[in-house]
């Protein structure tokens, strides 16, 4: 895998196994496979707003149960597959962890672990982050449609 650049000053804190995911001092960066034309993506540490861990399953099983439901119009033998790609769906969901930055972009980390793994890999970059944050000299960033959220409730309280 090809390495990306490091900005100056940088220096690798942790790296996964398989080198798809990597935690420097001042980035979180998830490497692509070589022939990849979609590239690396980086996400610097004081742009991470929120983490959520959800259960993602594979949109190509789901796509192909709705088709399989629509072709029950021609056959109805099509029902059972339809039921079979729906169910294969609900059973390949893994949690994974997706980080929201602070424009409302998110990146899923492609990591198949266990939740108290999970819980350790997010504490290791927020400690990372409050160390960068405490560099820069600059407070927790916050989420934009959280913000909005909390405005148009305070809005709504006010009335």
């Amino acid at each position: 895998m090809a390495k990306p650049k490091l900005l100056s000053g940088e220096q690798y804190l942790i790296q996964t196994v398989d080198k798809r995911l990597a935690l420097t001092t001042h980035r979180l960066i998830q490497l692509r496979r070589p022939l990849s034309a979609r590239g690396n993506k980086a996400v610097m540490l004081e742009d991470i707003a929120t983490w959520q861990v959800k259960a993602t399953g594979s949109q190509l099983y789901i796509a192909l149960g709705l088709l399989m439901a629509a072709l029950v119009y021609f056959n109805d033998s099509f029902l059972l597959l339809s039921g079979f790609f729906t169910a294969l769906f609900f059973m390949t969901r893994h949690p994974r962890v997706h980080v929201i930055t602070t424009s409302g972009t998110s990146m899923v980390l492609p990591l198949d672990v266990e939740q108290r793994h999970i819980n350790s890999l997010i504490d290791m970059v927020r400690q990372a982050q409050q160390k960068r944050l405490k560099k820069l000299g600059l407070e927790k960033p916050v989420y934009k449609a959280s913000a909005r959220l909390a405005t148009a409730t305070d809005t709504m309280a006010a009335a």
